[in-house]
């Protein structure tokens, strides 16, 4: 009897199964009518692509369209079609001075730069603390710490810098006026407020056409609701003797973002901040653009930077990667601040990868916003954006050899932009800056106020020497 409630039982689940699922249906299909679901925005990975030609196109040489210098010619600001060139002179003023003349010089060669400036400040502030309503003392507070945590010289070149750009405003309040505090709150945004994304890739001389590395530093940024920031690319030349060096970067920005010193020492941050939420803290702590700076001015090869940094980490707020290349050598130094996001560490091209990271040619090194080296943090796996980019770099440049600068620069940029698909250039892209160790110069594409454009020009920014 037991038995027969068995069969019985399963031939009830079968009759059952059949009717939801319309299996023994008669009428099949008949008069059925499928719904209008609209077009498919699923597309081929082959349609993701186009061609550039760069190959034999050397970059643009732009001209001097206008000139203006201080009252103490300690800054002259040459207005470029698409930057402005700055020089610095350190070696006959004060630091003080010098940014007071920066300061006085940027008003005359661009009026409407308080304004443009401090709505590109407060979309910062907003894209990362959108619950403030209006009091910003807690930004104040980092960025008094950072402040305070600086050298004299530093301190100095900011205070004559936020006096001349400020008059007397002072404190944080949007009216469309720089004030003191604003003026130096800018300076430490990558620490303050972050919302950067960058990315990164060097090929050794040993896969490249010359026998010369080439480096390509990517940052996305805020470009702001109406492209601000692409108004005010500048190229700064930093005239300090011995630590002199170049920057890529915008106006009025007196630290790093990208840069190249005389000896070719390229320095680059990207943004990871921390897998395991780790509180952020800036008492104690000190700005690491700063700190990059430091490093640009006081070192000569990529390896002491990097281990600098590395030996510096825990004394940043959050964690990040920092490139560093020079003529014969490329590193990331992965900087964790905390024993919970893993073990600072100068990775190269032999470091041994988190499982599940994949890089198949050594001869290429790649960063993107996640540490990857064994035991670090892993927001490269199951990050989207990370994980796209990384293999992305990894499908194009892997196995490349004999690689000349246009092809470099066409891979770089066939990836089409006419669409949502995470990519190398997102729609943030501030600058494409690519250090060609063949002839220690710079060529960059710098995003103009349109957005980011599917075929760019380079444009030539000169030699680093």
């Amino acid at each position: 009897m037991g038995m027969k409630r068995i069969l019985s039982s399963a031939a009830s689940l079968i009759m059952a199964a059949a009717v939801l699922t319309g299996c023994g249906r008669t009428n099949g299909y008949e008069g059925f009518t499928v719904p209008d679901q609209g077009g498919s925005t699923l597309q081929p990975v082959d349609t993701c692509f186009m061609e550039n030609h760069y190959e034999g196109v050397p970059p643009k040489k732009e001209k001097v369209t206008r000139s203006v210098s201080s009252a103490d010619g300690l800054c002259r600001i040459d207005c470029m079609e698409s930057y402005y060139d700055v020089t610095l002179d350190y070696e006959k003023g004060s630091s003080k001075e010098v940014g007071a003349a920066y300061a006085e010089a940027l008003l005359a060669v661009y009026p409407d730069y308080q304004q443009m400036c401090e709505s590109y400040i407060y979309e910062n502030i907003k894209a990362e603390f959108n619950d403030l309503k209006g009091d910003y003392s807690a930004i104040g507070q980092r960025v008094e710490n950072f402040y305070n945590a600086l050298c004299h010289d530093y301190r100095q070149e900011l205070d004559g810098f936020a006096e001349g750009i400020s008059g007397d405003s002072q404190g944080l309040k949007e009216d469309g006026i720089i004030s003191h505090d604003e003026a130096i709150l800018m300076q430490f945004i990558p620490d303050v407020l972050r919302v950067t994304s960058c990315s990164a890739l060097s090929a050794d001389g040993k896969t490249t056409a010359t026998g010369e590395r080439i480096t390509c530093r990517v940052l996305e940024w805020m470009l702001g609701s109406d492209n601000q920031i692409c108004r005010a690319h500048a190229l700064v030349h930093m005239k300090n003797g011995d630590k002199s060096y170049v920057s890529v970067t915008y106006l009025g920005f007196m630290t790093i973002l990208t840069a190249v010193n005389e000896d070719g020492l390229m320095l680059g941050e990207l943004d990871v901040g921390s897998k395991k939420m780790v509180k952020y803290i800036c008492e104690g702590r000190k700005s690491y653009t700063y700190d990059m700076r430091y490093a640009i001015e006081n070192f000569t090869n990529a390896r002491e930077a990097a281990e600098y940094l590395t030996a510096n980490a825990e004394k940043y707020p959050y964690c990040v990667n920092i490139l560093a290349t020079d003529k014969k050598d490329a590193f990331v130094a992965e900087l964790c601040v905390t024993d919970e996001d893993g073990t600072s560490v100068v990775r190269d091209s032999s470091t041994e990868l988190n499982n599940g990271v994949k890089w198949d040619d050594p001869n290429y090194l790649c960063a993107v916003n996640s540490f990857a080296a064994k035991g670090n943090a892993d927001e490269l796996v199951f990050i989207k954006n990370n994980r796209i980019r990384w293999d992305r770099y990894n499908q194009l440049f892997s196995g490349q050899k004999d690689i000349t600068i246009g092809r470099f620069k066409e891979l770089m940029t066939c990836e089409k932009t006419d669409n949502v698909i995470t990519r190398i250039r997102s729609k943030g892209m501030v600058h494409m800056v690519i250090a060609d160790y063949s002839t220690d110069t710079l060529q960059a594409v710098l995003t103009g106020k349109d957005g980011v454009v599917a075929s760019p020009e380079f444009i030539d920014l000169g030699s680093w020497k």
